[in-house]
């Protein structure tokens, strides 16, 4: 009896044993196993020696732990994919890789739009996401705006030779209205920040081009260079008082040919899963104009950002962000600005100066679904300081068709500033914030936001702004 009381309990120690062995994670018993084929299914779109080189994986490897998360995201980030599935299963003496990639459809004309109190613009895009079914990227768009117009044409090569390195090539025309603002009544009476007033509009036609040639090590750490070469001239009167049209003898620039040369580093360790960001991102840049570079004009500009996104409950998504950005003699064109898009809560463009520090931080949640279009909601918290390190070198000249007196710059561009021109830091004139709602909506078949709407509180200026984007 208690040979067989023994032997059923053994019996049940086994059974046990079994049903363990047979609910384990499958995965388990796979890692550390050589890799000895891996297949590509499904694509009809995207060269199969695309898939391959986006995934990363290749025969002879060794199974990790997180190998097919790896793979997914990689595949999920590109954006040319609606749908992506990895798995393994036994082949000969280890493991083969099975990746199944559903394409998205590579190319869409894609209107873009955007209404703001002071900046209202339409457009159209052309994108291919895929040309030759070799992942190359194509872009041809334009659009009419009250303060930025213009036209671009880029083509992109991510991988030269199936290599790491990756070129790219863009050629721009814009023309565009640039206003300037006062914030304060100590300057001009009645303004404020929630009721700045425009004190010249400076209007600009320029064209230019750029390539590009970078190298992505190990597919997250960038390294890239650039020639910018842009020609600026004038369009209509040059400058003009917005409110009487009155044509202003000092001009807020002087007008050549930009030339200058960029430098970028990035470490890029975002995944995106359709509208779902995760991870964190490093960039630093440093452009230097010179003649060298086929410029009439002297001067640098170097920036720094940091973003990262945080999922919570599958679908939830917070996103920070901030950075630093300052510059020595800068053209009118290339000055740091503030407002708008980046400041919602502001006009756009309403602040501006060399040096720059910014921040802010986005919580993305769902709201429903219809088929394949998200409806997503968020609030946001978005801070800016910028200003004028210090006030340059200059004449003094009065303008007698606005009654003012301007500081112009002693550069080549003859930069000029309306007198008093407040330069250093000051918490009261130089740092705003505003707090504020929106909403976005995804198509997930299209690799673009579609819509972004957001209402946007400027808490020292206590005034809404509203701001849609459509596209793009």
């Amino acid at each position: 009896m208690a040979s067989l009381r023994f032997a059923s309990r053994g019996a049940l120690v086994a059974a046990l044993v079994g049903l363990a062995v047979s609910l384990a994670p499958a995965a388990v018993f796979a890692i550390g196993e050589e890799i000895t084929d891996v297949r590509i299914l499904d694509n009809q779109r995207t060269e199969e020696t695309t898939v391959r080189s986006i995934a990363g994986v290749n025969i002879g490897d060794t199974l990790e732990s997180d190998t097919l998360d790896v793979v997914r995201e990689r595949l999920n980030t590109t954006g040319l994919f609606s749908d992506v599935n990895v798995w393994w299963e036994p082949h000969g003496s280890g493991v083969r890789i099975n990746i199944s990639v559903k394409d998205k459809f590579p190319w869409a004309p894609v209107p873009t739009a955007s209404w703001s109190a002071n900046n209202k613009s339409f457009g159209l895009l052309f994108v291919h996401g895929n040309l030759f079914g070799r992942g190359k990227q194509l872009l041809i768009g334009g659009r009419i705006a009250q303060i930025d117009s213009g036209a671009v044409l880029a083509y992109r090569d991510p991988s030269l030779f199936g290599t790491w390195m990756y070129w790219q090539l863009q050629g721009v025309i814009q023309r565009q209205i640039i206003p300037e603002y006062v914030s304060s009544s100590d300057i001009l009476p009645g303004a404020s920040l929630g009721n700045p007033i425009e004190f010249r509009e400076t209007r600009l036609f320029s064209y230019g081009f750029e390539p590009a040639f970078g190298v992505a090590w190990f597919r997250r750490i960038k390294t890239q260079v650039a020639w910018h070469l842009e020609k600026w001239d004038y369009f209509g009167v040059q400058s003009d008082e917005p409110a009487t049209q009155t044509p202003l003898a000092v001009k807020a620039t002087g007008v050549g040919t930009s030339g200058y040369g960029r430098a970028m580093l990035s470490f890029d360790f975002r995944a995106r899963e359709f509208s779902v960001m995760t991870g964190q991102a490093l960039s630093g840049t440093f452009d230097y104009g010179a003649r060298a570079f086929g410029g009439d004009f002297n001067w640098w500009k170097a920036g720094a950002a940091w973003e990262q996104g945080i999922r919570f409950f599958r679908t939830h998504n917070l996103v920070y962000a901030g950075g630093a950005v300052i510059g020595h003699d800068l053209p009118f064109w290339n000055e740091n600005t503030a407002g708008g898009t980046s400041l919602r809560g502001y006009l756009g463009q309403q602040f501006r100066g060399d040096t720059q520090l910014w921040g802010k931080a986005e919580y993305h949640f769902p709201l429903f679904s219809i088929g394949s279009l998200d409806f997503r909601g968020l609030t946001f918290y978005d801070a800016q300081a910028i200003w004028y390190r210090e006030t340059p070198p200059g004449i003094r000249t009065f303008d007698p068709a606005s009654n003012s007196y301007y500081l112009v710059r002693s550069t080549t561009d003859q930069r000029s500033f309306l007198l008093p021109f407040s330069s250093g830091f000051s918490w009261h004139e130089n740092f705003h914030h505003d707090v504020g709602v929106g909403l976005r909506f995804f198509l997930r078949s299209v690799a673009v936001p579609l819509v972004g709407v957001d209402f946007g509180y400027g808490i020292q200026a206590d005034h809404w702004q509203f701001i849609i984007v459509v596209g793009a």
